[in-house]
C-alpha cells in the first residue's frame, strides 16, 4: 500500500497531461468567410478570406456558387482566394473547415453580381398609327456605355432587314429626331434602330418601334341634288328630285361594297353592290311634304370604313 501511494502523484500528473492534450484536440471549430467586394457589376473579381476561422483546422474547401462542386481545396487558411463571376446573379459561397478528427464547420457569404453597364437605345414613332399614306417621324434616345462612343447607326423602317438610313457617327449620347419615313401601304411595320459602339469587339444594340398603317376610308367625291351641290338646295314638293353622287375607295387594295341614301324626311334606301373601286349613282325621289331636311349619302368599303356627305334641302310649294 505504501508503494501505491508513492506513485499516485506521478499517475495524476500523467493523467492531467493526457487530458490537457485531449482538450486541445477538442477545441471548437469555427468557420468564418469574408468576400471583398460582395457586390458589383459583372465581370466581378472577388477575393475570399478564411483567415478569421478558428480551431485546429487541417484543411478547408471553398464552393464559390454552392452548387455542390468544390472549387478550391487548401490547408493554409491565411491565403486569400480569388474568383471572377462573369454572369449577373446572386451567389452563395460556402467555406467548410475540417480538423484532424473529421469534425467540420461551415460559413457562407452572399455575392450579388449585377449586369454590366452597356450601351442603351430606345426608339419612338410619331404618329405610331394612321391611314396610308402615313408619314412617321422617329425619335431616338441613345446612351453609350461608360467609356465608349457610338460609331454607327442604322435605321430599318419596315423591318425587312435592310437599313434605309445608316451613317457613321461619333457621340456619347443622343436624344432627338433621327429620321422620317412615309408608309404608303397598309400593314403593321416594325422599325429597327441599331447602334454600334467602339467596344472591342464592337458591341451593337437595337430598339424597335411598331407602326400600324391602316387603309384610308372611302371618299365621296361628289353629291348633288338636281345638279346643285351647294346647301341649301331648293326643290318643289311633289316634283321628282334627282340625287347624284360618286365615290371611290380610299386605297387600291380596298373595294366599295355598299351605299345608303337618306332624303331626310324618313326615306332611306340602302344598296349592297358588287365590290368595286368607284361608283356613280343617280337616284330619283319625290318629296311629299314641304319643310327643311338634311339629305345624306354614306358609303362603305370592304373593311367597313365609311364616308358621309350631306346637303340641306328646302322643299317648297310649287
Amino acid at each position: 500500500m505504501r508503494k501505491i501511494k508513492r506513485y499516485l502523484p506521478a499517475l495524476l500528473l500523467l493523467a492531467g497531461l493526457a487530458l490537457g492534450g485531449c482538450f486541445w484536440l477538442l477545441q471548437p471549430l469555427e468557420a468564418r468567410l469574408t468576400a471583398t467586394p460582395a457586390s458589383g457589376p459583372a465581370p466581378l473579381s472577388v477575393t475570399f478570406s478564411a483567415a478569421g476561422s478558428t480551431g485546429p483546422i487541417v484543411s478547408f474547401t471553398l464552393d464559390f456558387e454552392t452548387d455542390g462542386i468544390v472549387d478550391y481545396t487548401g490547408t493554409d487558411i491565411t491565403l486569400p482566394i480569388s474568383h471572377t463571376y462573369t454572369a449577373a446573379g446572386v451567389y452563395t459561397a460556402t467555406l467548410t473547415v475540417v480538423d484532424a478528427q473529421g469534425r467540420s464547420d461551415s460559413a457562407t457569404v452572399t455575392i450579388t453580381v449585377t449586369a454590366p453597364p452597356t450601351t442603351s437605345v430606345s426608339l419612338g414613332a410619331i404618329p405610331a398609327s394612321g391611314p396610308a399614306p402615313l408619314e412617321v417621324n422617329f425619335w431616338a434616345v441613345i446612351q453609350a456605355a461608360p467609356g465608349r462612343r457610338i460609331k454607327h447607326i442604322a435605321l430599318d423602317y419596315d423591318g425587312d432587314g435592310t437599313a434605309e438610313d445608316e451613317a457613321d457617327v461619333d457621340f456619347e449620347s443622343y436624344n432627338m429626331f433621327i429620321g422620317n419615313y412615309e408608309y404608303t401601304e397598309p400593314g403593321n411595320y416594325t422599325a429597327v434602330l441599331t447602334v454600334t459602339d467602339n467596344a472591342t469587339p464592337p458591341h451593337s444594340v437595337s430598339a424597335t418601334a411598331t407602326i400600324n398603317v391602316t387603309s384610308p376610308p372611302p371618299e365621296i367625291t361628289n353629291f348633288e341634288i338636281n345638279g346643285d351641290g351647294e346647301s341649301p338646295v331648293t326643290v318643289t314638293v311633289g316634283a321628282a328630285v334627282t340625287f347624284e353622287f360618286s365615290a371611290q375607295a380610299g386605297h387600291s387594295a380596298r373595294k366599295l361594297v355598299k351605299w345608303e341614301l337618306q332624303a331626310g324626311d324618313g326615306y332611306v334606301v340602302t344598296t349592297a353592290i358588287p365590290p368595286t373601286s368607284t361608283i356613280s349613282v343617280t337616284h330619283i325621289y319625290t318629296y311629299t311634304q314641304t319643310g327643311s331636311y338634311t339629305a345624306s349619302i354614306k358609303v362603305w368599303d370592304d373593311l367597313n370604313n365609311t364616308d358621309e356627305a350631306t346637303l340641306e334641302v328646302e322643299v317648297e310649294t310649287p
